[in-house]
């Protein structure tokens, strides 16, 4: 390899400078790393439509031209209903359970609404078909699906002009959708943070990798992707680029608390744990006594999507809230642990490829 292997597939197709993609809550990070190279990408699950619309229009203000993409849910195991039909599926056990950690806790009732409250989780999938329409109205350049394959909009986003990522941990999944003809593959290994599967990043990238040579499909690498040395090695193992996450929210534009930043600054690589507490799906977060609260014996099994999160609504919206900074959660993948400082997005786009460029030339990493 040399420094031109940092022009890759995903530069020419996409037209981004770097191949480095940024998965983020926060539209001031998705713009500051595609101003600075390389393609962010926008997480929408809970944005309400209009919400979604004004976000996009904003990147867009801001980016110009440039590649950039939103990402949302389509969770294949999800219970669908109305309200009062998904409230009555939550046990009392489960309940009373919640409650308990609140009142032993001294925990104040939320002073604002959850975003989880009960019409939002059982309109999970009529928000992802809101969200599926504005991308395609507004035409943005990629959709990304974090869950669930995205095939059945393929013919509607190929209209529109955007293409269509798929997210995948396991290689079933990825023949699945290369075979629908999704356009690009992200491999997603276990060591990610929030939703992941089982299978290490080291593992799971070269085998479909080599599955995507069949397809003539490019492939990201993803899964504890925080530093240059992990571009590079993604790159030998046959990616096109890299999709990060965690390292995104310890930027200066990052949206979430100050104390989950220093958090995330001040965490080991073991510090990041896989808990369904949650949102009923496996998810990586630094471990906290909120996920303890539901591994010590005598606590029920978390419940599934979208019934735990509407479960955990109002008492995690009272933790932020009033700032109960022990109970308080944020995602992060096993790559925590070389995250040392809060940066610019655009600085840490800057230091990544310099670190990739000084591996590839053989030259000692930048201090």
């Amino acid at each position: 390899m040399n420094e031109d292997a940092l022009r890759t597939r995903l530069c020419e197709e996409y037209g981004c400078e770097y191949p480095i993609v940024a998965f983020c809550h926060t539209k001031e990070v998705v713009a500051a790393v595609t101003n600075a190279g390389g393609i962010g990408v926008l997480g929408t699950t809970q944005l309400k439509k209009d919400e979604f619309r004004r976000d996009v229009r904003w990147i867009r203000d801001h980016v110009g031209d440039k590649p950039f993409g939103i990402d949302t849910l389509l969770p294949a195991t999800f219970e669908e209903g109305n309200v009062e039909d998904l409230e009555a599926m939550i046990p009392q056990e489960h309940r009373d359970f919640v409650e308990r950690l609140q009142l032993d806790n001294e925990i104040p009732d939320p002073s604002t609404p959850p975003p989880w409250q009960p019409s939002v989780g059982a309109d999970l999938l009529q928000r992802a078909r809101d969200h599926i329409d504005v991308t395609l109205e507004e035409r943005v350049p990629i959709f990304a699906s974090g869950l669930g394959n995205p095939a059945v909009i393929l013919d509607r986003a190929h209209a529109a002009g955007t293409k269509v990522w798929g997210l995948i941990g396991m290689t079933r999944q990825a023949r699945r959708e290369f075979e629908a003809g999704v356009d690009l593959i992200i491999a997603q290994g276990g060591d990610s943070g929030a939703h992941s599967g089982r299978i290490g990043t080291f593992s799971l990238v070269p085998a479909v990798a080599r599955m995507a040579r069949e397809y003539d499909t490019p492939v990201l690498a993803a899964g504890g992707v925080t530093r240059g040395e992990h571009l590079v090695a993604a790159l030998a193992l046959g990616a096109v680029g890299v999709w990060s996450g965690t390292i995104w929210q310890a930027t200066t534009e990052s949206h979430i608390d100050p104390y989950l930043k220093t958090k995330l600054v001040n965490a080991a690589t073991e510090d990041s744990t896989k808990s369904r507490a949650l949102t009923g799906k496996p998810a990586a977060r630094l471990r906290s006594r909120m996920i303890d609260a539901w591994e010590q014996p005598g606590a029920p099994e978390p419940l599934g999507m979208p019934l735990q999160p509407m479960l955990m609504a109002k008492l995690m919206q009272a933790v932020d809230d009033h700032h109960v900074d022990e109970f308080m959660n944020v995602a992060a993948g096993q790559g925590v642990g070389l995250i040392d400082e809060i940066r610019p997005a655009a600085q840490v786009v800057e230091d990544m490829v310099a670190e990739a460029r000084a591996i590839l030339a053989g030259e000692p990493l930048p201090a």
